[in-house]
């Protein structure tokens, strides 16, 4: 009886050490986990990193000490680091974008939410609350709110709420001169707000662009042309319109171009991009050298006669792409407007003109 009870006790102490010992290595691994968490993530982070080891941080400065930073390497990641004070001040964020006018607000992104901070203290001023946002311009930012393109000020408020959402075709809002490219995914088309809010062009159009200083705009294929103040300078009535340093190039659906001053006034009635002298075969043979040549793999026996032939051809672009001929006499008159994708002499003064195939006299008269 002594020997069992002595024998129970015996094995109570061992499972007892056991158990001591397991407990022993936990508390250890747990402490070397928190103690290792703690150097990797506060330690190395804020003080052994930036000291020591820059290299392994990509950064950009959105403000004179803060910078967006991102890890190289395998695990990646992404922070704001205050440089003076050598302080992270946060950590896992996706991406930070500073607008164009340098105001004081950055829109950053951290998972699936978007918010504002001050880009000169790193500081949260503007929760992150919505699903979409752009960076703020003129005072005013863009942003998607509960399926809605609002427009915020530097609180967060909503200033302009036009009850459109989203056009994913368009890659930002800005406002511009005072004015912001706005338009209705649903039915394709925009116009242009002011910074109350009001439309100050209808959402008619098929495109509003700023070029220049001036609004373009496109309607069913045309162009049209607004000054600064949205004046109107060239009508929609343009196949294309290309501003220059002094003028404005606007080209027709007749297939003809002009220019035009900033004002909307004619300059050049008809404006020429090029012409060209053509020539025909005569129907003459020269006798050639009799020499073989390697090029053609043939012996030079004749040469054919060409002349030139009465009329040149011009040519004028007014698509930015496409080129369309016309007839000039040799006195500079145009005989034909510029109708033709392509025009080629085959007499003295006959010329075979595309697409149609049709044959004309230096007169622009049909020749049968």
């Amino acid at each position: 009886m002594k020997k069992k009870l002595f024998s129970v006790f015996n094995n109570g102490s061992v499972a007892w050490k056991i158990f001591s010992y397991s407990a022993a290595v936990l508390v250890f691994v747990l402490a070397v986990w928190i103690g290792g968490a703690f150097v990797y993530n506060i330690v190395i982070d804020n003080w052994i990193r930036p000291a020591f080891d820059g290299r392994c941080w990509g950064d950009r400065y959105i403000s004179n000490t803060i910078s967006y930073q991102w890890r190289y390497g395998r695990r990646g990641g992404a922070r704001l680091y205050d440089e003076a004070s050598g302080k992270v001040l946060m950590r896992n964020i996706d991406w930070v974008a500073t607008s164009d006018d340098n105001d004081s607000l950055a829109v950053f992104a951290k998972g699936r939410k978007r918010g504002y901070l001050n880009r000169f203290t790193g500081e949260v001023v503007i929760p992150l609350e919505f699903t979409r946002a752009w960076v703020f311009s003129e005072g005013l930012a863009a942003a998607e709110k509960d399926g809605s393109l609002v427009f915020i000020d530097h609180s967060g408020r909503v200033v302009i709420d036009k009850g459109v959402g989203v056009d994913s075709d368009r890659q930002g809002y800005a406002f511009h001169d005072g004015y912001c490219i706005l338009g209705e995914p649903e039915g394709g088309t925009v116009g242009m707000i002011d910074k109350s809010g009001n439309w100050v062009l209808e959402p008619v159009y098929d495109n509003v662009s700023n070029d220049s200083g001036f609004w373009k705009v496109r309607k069913d294929g045309l162009y049209g042309l607004f000054s600064a103040e949205l004046d109107t300078v060239l009508t929609i009535s343009k196949t294309r319109i290309c501003i220059f340093e002094d003028a404005i190039e606007a080209g027709h659906p007749d297939h003809t171009s002009r220019l035009y001053d900033f004002e909307g006034n004619v300059i050049e009635d008809f404006r020429i991009d090029g012409v060209e002298s053509m020539y025909y075969e005569t129907g003459e043979l020269l006798a050639g050298t009799g020499e073989y040549d390697e090029y053609s793999g043939e012996y030079d026996t004749y040469d054919i006669v060409y002349d030139a032939a009465e009329c040149f051809r011009y040519y004028v672009n007014p698509y930015g792409a496409a080129y369309y001929y016309g007839l000039m006499d040799r006195q500079g008159r145009r005989t034909t407007p510029p109708l033709y994708s392509s025009i080629t002499a085959i007499g003295k003064d006959r010329y075979l003109c595309q697409p149609n195939g049709v044959i004309i006299d230096g007169k622009g008269r049909k020749v049968e």
